[in-house]
């Protein structure tokens, strides 16, 4: 084990967080190049994106490439934990979405990747499946990670401990 969510249960079908936050960001974000995106949105996020390094061309176009470059940049493994690419991709996913928090539904999560990665992005989230491992995997690493922490990871090698010295 890494010391990674993805170790927690070695799914067979486990998509890759990276790829998942980039399509959901695809998916969450209107394109700046759009005749019906939001001027509201185009404004916020052009303050948003100056918070990363680089230069940020003027108008939809420029506006459109510095999206898909964050896009990009922030499905890279190294930026994924980086505070500074989560709270833009954060306030983003809030410039979008002002009213409330976008809903996201998978109802076949398997592993649970597009969940985690819909929850740290800040949509609201409702995973199932039909396999109830895949359920106890879902639950751990969505509720009962976040809720406990390293309480959980220290209670989990006590018992571990336990259930290898009677073994």
């Amino acid at each position: 084990p890494t010391g990674h969510l993805s170790t927690l249960h070695l799914w067979w079908a486990r998509r890759p967080l990276g790829a998942c936050r980039a399509m959901l960001l695809g998916l969450l974000l209107p394109d700046p190049c759009d005749e019906n995106c939001p001027p509201a949105f185009k404004g916020t996020a052009r303050e948003i994106l100056r918070k990363l390094p680089g230069k940020l061309a003027s108008g939809d176009k420029g506006l459109q490439t510095a999206l898909l470059r964050f896009i990009a940049d922030f499905a890279d493994w190294g930026h994924c934990s980086q505070s500074t690419f989560l709270e833009v991709a954060r306030g983003l996913v809030h410039a979008a979405h002002p009213e409330e928090a976008p809903f996201v539904l998978d109802s076949f999560a398997g592993g649970g990747s597009i969940p985690l990665e819909a929850l740290r992005l800040g949509c609201e989230v409702f995973a199932g499946d039909l396999n109830p491992v895949a359920c106890l995997i879902q639950k751990t690493m969505l509720e009962d990670i976040p809720r406990n922490g390293s309480r959980l990871a220290e209670e989990l090698r006590l018992v571990g401990a336990e259930v290898e010295e009677e073994a």
